[in-house]
């Protein structure tokens, strides 16, 4: 039985890749891949100027008074990192304490009582979390808006001294008895993202590396980690997403079913989403909003009034009624919204609350029809528009592709409409509040190759150009590592929220250099250019595609790149790098089982080890998770190891004729310790 399953898969995955084959070859004189961002330029220095000379320094780190929190921060990372630069501690001291600045050398951190005139008056011109470095006389100025103080320090330790501080685990800091920066220095920056959270495990469980990459939101409780009051509190949700299903719970059904929705698909009141027209619907939402904020705490400033994750709206005589009044589902959200916004308002007039809702699934395209003031956005309500339909291997402006098309519409040119509908949004949204929710892995198939570097500055960019504000750029969040450049796409990602026009190859090369070993990088690099181009010529790349679905590699394919990894795995600088190599190697050995393709093909008779270790490999590489929301399960027995990746990790959803009685999920952590 489990042959004949195996060989059912073989035919479908036959009949889906059919139509790739006839355009797998690129073309024979492929472009380099241009991932995105404008051209690298290195750090000049017009005029020397010395922090550190011979191993010692006359420079104090300066530091109001009254600082915040943050702003300490800031200090205590130029403070450690220049001691591990050059093996000296800088002396630090509040700016009362000094009598007169004409007695030395300073690092000012922070609007202190030495700050020149002029300089208080380009800070008191910045936006929020906007920043100054500046060299006047021999003092060295870093001060903000806000976290720009912090941000101040951390893009100075970045830009002036070349420390990077790629993953929470991985902090590089050059080694120098001399430290030289421009005498000429005099850079102003600031984003126009005022909410940036890359939702990557790596990005959201650890709140100190999130602070130094300018990441400033979190998802909420349960989710994420904070920054908390010594980064500056960041930007909180209180609920996230989809909380009608909070707002209104399902208990109310029993005695009230027309609080919910009515399909009349089904001629029944459903569970699905609520009655947005119903009154009752809308009191029970601001009383439960309401009890919401008032037991956040201050760090919390966004409630979420966001749809559950379904397509069923209600179709109830009155909301088909308000759904032609306000030009469609989405103008009778805002409409909804706008009320609860105006009561939260009135209920905490000193607060500064957002009633963030979604422009998702029914809601997607904005309103067909415009009554400013009724289903136009209130100034405190947050449209996030969401691309979760979208190809996501060409850039959003120019890719209309999207995960329902045809199999035969494959390389047709499609017009974008994520693109129409980001525009018509941001029409509508003159309050400046229009957020994006993004994605940037395949929640199917966590472990397959995603090749998506290369939209990642083409989308930003898209976006800053249609007044988004914020942005959250969905990833693997499910624990553990990412076998799938995990780690690097949360450091691009948290680059270019802050910097969009940041060279993207540059960031590539820069973070793999470190990560797998400068000997070994170049071979991982090649690898990752083959099949970005691969897929960008002859694939598009959808969120929620089965293995079979996405770009297709022949063996010929598959087995040059086996032959860039083995050279990176020989040339690893270190084995903590040469676990990094394994690990993110576990994504072609993944596509390859997935495809039951070279060692893992029907015609290998010991492929039932070559799966079993491909499985051991993944937990103890640190693994937890292979798609979204699913545990990984025991191994059920030999029939189990007939199926795929996909199926065996998960038997229960993909397996035919398993006992689902003797399926239980995988202890990890015992796994891992009896097998070291």
């Amino acid at each position: 039985m489990a042959m004949l399953q195996t060989l059912a898969l073989t035919i479908v995955m036959f009949l889906e890749t059919m139509f790739a084959l006839i355009f797998v070859a690129p073309p024979a004189k492929a472009p380099p891949v241009d991932y995105g961002g404008a051209p690298y330029e290195a750090q000049t220095i017009s005029e020397p100027m010395s922090l550190f000379e011979n191993g010692a320094s006359d420079y104090v780190l300066v530091y109001p008074t009254n600082a915040p929190e943050s702003e300490i921060s800031g200090v205590e990372w130029l403070r450690g990192f220049l001691a591990e630069m050059t093996g000296v501690t800088l002396p630090t001291v509040a700016d009362g304490l000094i009598a007169s600045a004409d007695a030395g050398k300073y690092i000012f951190v922070g609007d202190t009582i030495f700050t020149p005139a002029a300089l208080d008056a380009d800070l008191a011109a910045l936006p929020n979390e906007g920043f100054i470095k500046r060299v006047i006389g021999d003092d060295v100025f870093l001060a903000g808006q806000g976290r720009g103080t912090m941000y101040s320090c951390s893009s100075f330790l970045e830009e002036q001294l070349n420390c990077r501080w790629f993953t929470p685990e991985l902090k590089v800091i050059p080694k120098s008895a001399d430290v030289v920066i421009d005498k000429n220095l005099n850079d102003t920056q600031s984003s126009q993202l005022v909410y940036r959270d890359v939702f990557w495990q790596l990005a959201s469980t650890n709140a100190e590396w999130k602070a130094f990459n300018k990441v400033n939101a979190g998802v909420g409780a349960g989710y994420s980690v904070p920054l908390g009051e010594k980064y500056g509190g960041g930007i909180n949700y209180i609920d996230f997403a989809h909380s009608m299903e909070r707002l209104v719970p399902v208990g109310h059904y029993g005695e009230h079913p027309e609080y919910f929705s009515w399909r009349a698909d089904k001629s029944q009141w459903t569970l699905d989403q609520r009655c947005l027209s119903n009154p009752a619907v809308l009191e029970i939402t601001i009383q439960n909003t309401l009890a919401q904020i008032a037991g956040a705490g201050q760090d919390y400033t966004i409630m979420s009034v966001t749809q559950n994750d379904n397509d069923n709206y209600c179709q109830c005589a009155g909301c088909a009624a308000k759904d032609a009044e306000l030009g469609g589902p989405s103008g009778t959200n805002i409409w909804f919204v706008n009320q609860v916004a105006d009561a939260v308002l009135a209920a905490f007039p000193d607060k500064e609350i957002y009633i963030d809702t979604f422009a998702y699934g029914y809601t997607t395209a904005a309103p067909t029809k415009i009554i400013p003031g009724v289903n136009t956005p209130r100034d405190n309500v947050i449209v996030r528009l969401c691309s979760i339909s979208s190809c996501f291997c060409h850039p959003l402006a120019e890719c209309g592709h999207n995960r329902d098309d045809s199999r035969f519409a494959k390389f047709d040119k499609i017009e974008s409409i994520f693109g129409k509908h980001l525009k018509d949004w941001s029409a509508l949204c003159t309050n400046n509040n229009l957020f994006i929710w993004d994605y940037t892995t395949n929640f199917k198939t966590y472990t397959m190759p995603f090749p998506n570097f290369q939209v990642f500055s083409p989308n930003i960019q898209f976006f800053l150009d249609n007044k988004v504000m914020g942005l959250f750029e969905q990833g693997n969040f499910d624990g553990g590592r990412s076998p799938e450049f995990g780690d690097m796409r949360s450091y691009v990602l948290a680059k270019l929220m802050w910097t969009p026009q940041a060279n993207v190859e540059h960031m590539i090369n820069d973070f793999m250099a470190h990560y797998y070993g400068e000997a070994a990088a170049p071979f991982v690099k090649a690898y990752l250019d083959f099949i970005t181009r691969r897929t960008i010529d002859t694939s598009h790349l959808y969120i929620f595609n089965r293995p079979e679905q996405n770009t297709y590699f022949t063996t010929a394919d598959l087995e040059k790149c086996d032959a860039w990894w083995d050279e990176a795995e020989k040339l690893a600088g270190s084995d903590w790098q040469l676990k990094n190599i394994q690990r993110s190697r576990l994504s072609l050995r993944h596509y390859k089982a997935n495809m039951m393709k070279c060692e893992f093909s029907l015609w290998n008779p010991n492929r039932l080890a070559v799966n079993k270790q491909l499985f051991h490999d993944t937990i103890m590489l640190g693994i937890n998770c292979v798609n979204e929301g699913e545990p990984i399960y025991e191994p059920y027995n030999d029939y189990v190891w007939w199926q795929r990746p996909i199926e065996w990790y998960d038997p229960v959803a993909w397996v035919l004729f398993v006992d689902e009685s003797k399926v239980v999920r995988l202890d990890l952590n015992a796994y891992r310790a009896a097998h070291q």
